[in-house]
């Protein structure tokens, strides 16, 4: 409707006329009557009323024939079959029908059930490319455009058309929907009919159909008092994968690939968005053309996918290099004892029970190294060709004596001599304690004893 028949309905406003020499006129409340004395009283009666109010004739000959020959007249409530005891004595009553203006839509919105591409990103920067028949410039046939982009698609191909009975892109259509690829078609409703003749002649079968949704809708139409007058879609496009459009006065038939003059734009980029929002709109309010019941066939069943069984997660970590934090909070886990002596461990894990002592004990037997201990000893290489330690026990780690042991070269049985070297941290520069030897009269003596002994590697 209007917008200019939506403020008449307004309670205390009427707008104001609009003349016909301004772009925005769009509806005369004079060419309404006008038509509804073409429908009531013929092609007479409409001239003498344009003659009677000064009006000129708006309408064509071959527009006056396409009106009268598609007007459709309401239906009462004998020919839907007839009104229930009830409303007939409200009726009686003189009671007035109730007029019923709906907020929402009463059907679901059909869904795109068979996948649609995401949009509302973005595609990039606009790109044209013009064909036309006869081609020109040595280009390629529209027709031969159009089957390609068919036959190269992948995700979806969505039509909006008029006629649709060109077997060549039929046959396109339906290679494309065994191949897995979402075919939706909204045909105009009087070509739909047509459309449905030439599948049949392609004996199509459950397969051929199953990937393909065709649906019918109706032009804006005229709504009089009488009856109503109907429109038809003109639009004529085709998405394929949501990011190409291809859009003219191209329709799906062989005369209008053969012996009409026509033209096709195919674009790609930002604006294939207008047509995807396009497309969504006419497929909500078209009407369901169930193609296996027009060919009488039986929908094949699709088999469900089940989720497949998932093992369950272990109650504790069998790597020693992991641990299950969720089953530690609850005091069952088990920790790995390498763990209690890695700083980022202790502090992600804090007091938890494990196999070892607990950690404020092991905190307080650490000690901080000696420095002195790490000194590195002058000449490394020749003492190791000397030196041997005895492994110490466990207990006895923090001891500062070095044992050596020597044999003599003459080859003496069990004849071992033992030297303790001994340092003294707490006061180096005490030379009066008789046990502790200097760093120089060690290195005279191991060369001493280097002449007459060999070292024993234990």
């Amino acid at each position: 409707m209007a917008e200019s028949q939506l403020l008449c309905m307004e309670d205390g406003l009427m707008p104001t006329a609009v003349p016909e020499s301004r772009p925005q006129f769009y509806y005369s409340e004079q060419h309404r009557a006008a038509l509804e004395r073409l429908i009531t009283g013929g092609d007479g009666a409409f001239k003498s009323l344009l003659k009677d109010e000064n009006g000129q004739d708006f309408l064509s000959a071959r527009e006056i024939t396409a009106i009268t020959s598609s007007f459709v007249k309401y239906k009462t409530d004998e020919e839907n079959g007839g009104a229930s005891a009830g409303q007939d004595k409200r009726d009686d009553a003189g009671s007035l029908h109730s007029t019923y203006w709906p907020q929402m839509s009463d059907t679901e919105v059909p869904p795109l059930d068979i996948g649609w591409p995401s949009s509302g990103l973005f595609k990039g920067v606009t790109r044209v490319a013009v064909h036309t028949h006869p081609p020109k410039d040595n280009g390629p046939h529209i027709k031969e455009v159009v089957r390609k982009l068919i036959q190269e698609s992948s995700k979806v191909v969505a039509i909006v058309m008029d006629l649709l009975t060109d077997l060549q892109i039929l046959r396109d259509l339906f290679e494309a929907s065994k191949r897995g690829v979402p075919i939706y078609i909204v045909l105009d409703e009087p070509g739909a009919p047509h459309f449905l003749d030439m599948c049949n002649r392609l004996q199509v079968g459950a397969r051929d159909l199953q990937n393909i949704r065709t649906r019918t809708v109706k032009g804006i139409g005229l709504n009089l008092s009488v009856g109503r007058i109907p429109g038809n879609v003109q639009s004529k496009y085709m998405l394929i994968d949501g990011d190409k459009v291809m859009f003219g006065t191209y329709s799906f038939s062989w005369s209008s690939s053969r012996m009409d003059r026509n033209m096709i734009t195919v674009m790609s980029g930002q604006v294939v968005d207008f047509y995807d929002n396009d497309f969504r709109e006419l497929y909500a309010i078209s009407d369901k053309l169930d193609l296996f019941k027009q060919f009488h066939m039986t929908k094949p069943q699709t088999g469900t996918l089940s989720r497949a069984a998932v093992p369950k997660r272990p109650a504790a970590a069998t790597s020693r290099f992991q641990v299950n934090l969720g089953d530690v909070t609850r005091g069952d886990g088990k920790v790995p004892a390498h763990k209690y002596h890695n700083p980022k461990y202790l502090l992600a894990l804090g007091q938890i029970p494990g196999p070892t002592e607990p950690l404020q004990d092991f905190f307080n037997k650490m000690e901080p190294p000696d420095p002195e201990t790490e000194q590195e000893l002058e000449n490394p290489t020749e003492e190791l060709e000397n030196l041997t330690p005895d492994p110490s026990p466990p207990e006895k780690k923090k001891s500062k004596k070095l044992k050596l042991s020597f044999k003599s070269k003459r080859g003496k049985k069990d004849k071992k001599s033992d030297e303790v070297i001994e340092e003294n941290p707490a006061n180096p520069s005490d030379e009066a304690s008789k046990h502790t030897l200097t760093r120089d009269e060690t290195q005279d003596s191991l060369k001493k004893k280097n002449t007459e002994c060999m070292c024993v590697i234990a």
